[in-house]
């Protein structure tokens, strides 16, 4: 029986080191990237950020940044047919509404582990996922990094 069922599966990537594993464990087990979608949300930009005063950054340049940064990581010839989509929003909302608008079957997401006064102030993009989506998620946490930190 397999963990991974459906033919749409959805990997949000923060480019932290807990959400790569958490695509490279599915890449594992996922032999078909074209049932991996990867998605990753900008937040959008402040009218008061200085790329936005000078007009050198919009939003269209920030989302080749990503692509780019991704595919250096993961060189298109490994992962050819996955499907690659940058959003701009709240990140929470815009992995379920993505979800829900392209039936995807499971979302397997990344926990960091925050807790106490990080996660009130930081809030957890997971826990918003977990609640709000209409599919299965997996939250994948690296538990020997646990371990290993002091």
């Amino acid at each position: 029986m397999s963990l991974f069922i459906g033919d749409r599966i959805l990997v949000p990537l923060d480019f932290s080191q807990d959400s790569f594993n958490a695509l490279d464990e599915t890449l594992n087990y996922i032999k078909d990237p074209n049932k991996i979608t990867v998605i990753h949300v900008l937040l959008p930009l402040e009218s008061v950020d200085p790329g936005v005063i000078w007009s050198t950054l919009d939003d269209d340049t920030r989302q080749r940044n990503i692509k780019n940064t991704f595919y250096e990581r993961y060189p298109k010839s490994l992962v050819d047919n996955l499907n690659l989509v940058v959003k701009i929003g709240n990140p929470s909302l815009e992995i379920v509404d993505y979800a829900k608008n392209n039936n995807i079957d499971l979302i397997v997401i990344a926990s960091h582990g925050r807790t106490g006064l990080n996660r009130f102030l930081l809030g957890s993009v997971t826990e918003k996922v977990v609640r709000l989506a209409q599919c299965p998620v997996l939250v994948w946490r690296d538990y020997h990094q646990d371990i290993e930190s002091p």
